[in-house]
């Protein structure tokens, strides 16, 4: 076998690079920044040569959550402008009108949380408030401990209060039996703390870039966190009108035509999918690319029921692999399978179908063959590494000879190149209304109607005669 490591000095580590993409049939490589925190600043991927489609078989589907599976990406945007708002002191609207779409949002969305939070603290450092900042992270470490059961949150909100100085605090019989008691709520816990404030608020302190990102980070966890504990309690409709401004939307449900996506490629349907083929097609309407029109989507209808045959004969693998932690992914995906299931038992077909399936999606955890979040790695290792990926292949028991065979789905260009650079050379970028100003040429294709568009304009990349 060969050695674990061998070594070069700069010239001679061009040429093995060089070699090796040789080696791989790679023509691109991908130089990516990690955190701050990383000695090395950068990192070279050798990308997997793009397979275009149609592809002659497909063995499993990698898919993104937040923008490609589902709709929280909105949710998780709120959650970073409110951090914002809170270490600066900008609460309104007038003082501040929020984060732009297009300096702020290519640089918050598809990466990991702290490379969001370092890029967010960066920009608008400028407007830190100390005093504003210490006020909301006495909340974040309170709500935190209180109200959350996760032991990686709960131990690196502790770990960073001691770097932030608050030690002692942690250690006060007084804060144990607040966090103890219950009760704590993201509504009262600003004036549950007002007492811990007045006694340790001094010490309160952040002493380098690191520790200011991390105290940053904790107040984005409680925004987002502490709405997804409402929409577990079930007041996803009221938080829904609140923050969305429109009762008939939720924060967390499919994105369009996942609902259909996942029983299609599972094989649950078969020759009656032709009964949904009017509601896909009123869903790519509603966005259409430029060359679809309703004629062409009609002359392709015939061969959605091919394509229903065809996973129902040879289903692929399902991967969810995303960059929110374990909590956030499950916490959403229950509440996103409860959404499709709901929809389901209203789709134009008979009872039977309808029941079938929406009993297959009762169990969200039974859907996926891999199911792979940001606890499963570093903060370091998410999106645009390649680990999540990487471990979802390994999770579905995919050999590298079928890599070829996977597709890759994704909102972002940080999530593109983690496929590509895990060996997912057909990665197919789905843009939506928040990343749309992404750059995706490492993508193989771009599909911007969504998942409708890619099941009836380009038969889920496979030969229209699959």
């Amino acid at each position: 076998m060969d050695k674990l490591a061998r070594y070069f000095d700069p010239h001679a580590a061009g040429r093995e690079l060089t070699a090796l993409a040789g080696q791989l049939g790679v023509t691109e490589l991908a130089c990516v920044r990690n955190i701050d925190y990383v000695y090395a600043p950068w990192e070279f991927y050798p990308l997997a040569p793009r397979v275009r489609p149609p592809l002659p078989r497909i063995v499993a589907f990698a898919a993104d959550m937040d923008g490609t599976s589902t709709t929280t990406e909105p949710l998780a945007l709120h959650a970073l402008e409110y951090m914002v708002r809170r270490f600066t002191g900008r609460l309104s609207r007038a003082e501040w009108a929020g984060l732009d779409p297009q300096r702020d949002y290519p640089h918050v969305i598809g990466s990991s949380n702290v490379r969001h939070t370092e890029f967010l603290v960066e920009r608008y450092r400028d407007r830190l408030d100390h005093a504003a900042l210490r006020q909301a992270f006495f909340e974040a470490v309170c709500w935190t401990l209180a109200a959350m059961d996760d032991p990686q949150r709960r131990r690196d909100v502790v770990q960073h209060a001691r770097h932030c100085g608050l030690g002692q605090m942690l250690e006060d019989p007084e804060f144990a039996r607040l966090v103890a008691a219950g009760g704590v709520t993201a509504d009262n816990v600003a004036a549950l703390v007002a007492p811990l404030v007045r006694r340790y608020g001094a010490a309160f302190r952040c002493a380098h870039f690191g520790a200011l990102v991390a105290a940053a980070l904790d107040v984005y966890y409680l925004r987002y966190h502490s709405i997804l504990r409402a929409i577990e309690q079930g007041r996803g409709a009221e938080l829904s009108r609140q923050l969305l401004g429109d009762g008939g939307r939720r924060l967390i449900e499919p994105m369009p035509g996942y609902d259909v996506f996942v029983p299609l490629i599972k094989g649950w349907l078969g020759p009656e999918i032709d009964g949904l083929y009017e509601m896909l097609r009123a869903a790519l309407l509603r966005n259409p690319p430029a060359d679809c029109t309703p004629a062409r989507l009609d002359a392709a209808r015939p061969r959605l029921v091919r394509l229903a045959e065809r996973f129902r004969r040879s289903p692929a693998k399902l991967a969810l692999v995303t960059a929110s932690i374990a909590y956030e992914a499950h916490a959403s995906m229950k509440e996103v399978m409860a959404v499709a299931a709901e929809r389901v038992r209203a789709w134009p077909l008979a009872t039977e179908h309808r029941d079938r399936i929406a009993a297959l999606l009762a169990d969200y955890r039974a859907v996926f063959d891999g199911f792979v979040n940001a606890s499963d790695a570093c903060e370091h290792r998410l999106k645009p590494h390649r680990d999540l990926y990487s471990l979802a292949l390994y999770q579905m028991s995919i050999p590298k000879q079928d890599y070829a065979a996977c597709v890759g789905l994704e909102d972002t260009e940080p999530g593109i190149i983690a496929l590509r650079a895990a060996g997912i050379g057909c990665a197919v970028a789905l843009p939506n209304r928040d990343t749309s100003g992404q750059d995706y040429s490492a993508a193989t294709l771009v599909v911007g109607g969504g998942l409708p568009e890619l099941i009836l304009v380009h038969n889920l990349l496979l030969p229209d005669d699959a």
